[in-house]
């Protein structure tokens, strides 16, 4: 039966969509968790996706017999430390003509916290070696330290548009090798 509904086909696309991002995230995690047992966050994490792909599967099953589908918010994969990062890094892209400080402060801070409990949670694990226990560590704190000194030279300078250039060019140069290491 074809489907008529461009609602129906939409929700087919995007479901299929799902599927496809969540297989090669479900391969990484079933391997990680096979080597890595002990690590609570790898199961957490594979249920959530299972999860994923049982929802994005009644979704097409639902569409393809003219069912309505119930409107939720999608789980994410909010409690794992690559969405983290990838949250972390869409809020650092700031419109310096638009920031508020009471607003991009709380919100950095907070997806900067998320990100250093899920690398607690890898420097804790048993199979983390000493030496990355220490460095994943010591670089969290140094990410921590700098987005503190980076906020308060910012907001300091608000009104300073090379500064402001700088400070956006700088924040991005720093951030992303860092945040690769962490990955």
């Amino acid at each position: 039966q074809d489907l008529k509904s461009s609602n129906q086909r939409d929700e087919i696309a995007a479901a299929r969509a799902t599927l496809k991002e969540n297989s090669s995230l479900l391969h990484s995690i079933c391997s990680a968790c096979l080597e890595h047992s002990d690590v609570a966050s790898l199961s957490a994490s594979k249920d959530s996706i299972c999860n994923e792909i049982q929802n994005a599967l009644s979704v097409i099953s639902n569409a393809s017999q003219g069912v309505g589908n119930k409107v939720g918010q999608p789980t994410s994969h909010a409690a794992t430390l690559g969405s983290a990062l990838d949250e972390l890094e869409n809020l650092i892209i700031l419109d310096p003509l638009v920031v508020d400080e009471e607003k991009i402060r709380p919100s950095l801070e907070k997806r900067l916290e998320a990100i250093i409990s899920g690398a607690a949670l890898l420097a804790d694990s048993s199979c983390t070696r000493d030496f990355h226990r220490e460095r994943i560590i010591a670089e969290c704190n140094a990410i921590r330290q700098a987005l503190q000194d980076l906020l308060s030279e910012y907001i300091n300078n608000v009104g300073n548009q090379t500064f402001l250039s700088f400070f956006l060019f700088f924040l991005m140069s720093v951030s992303k090798p860092t945040l690769a290491y962490i990955r």
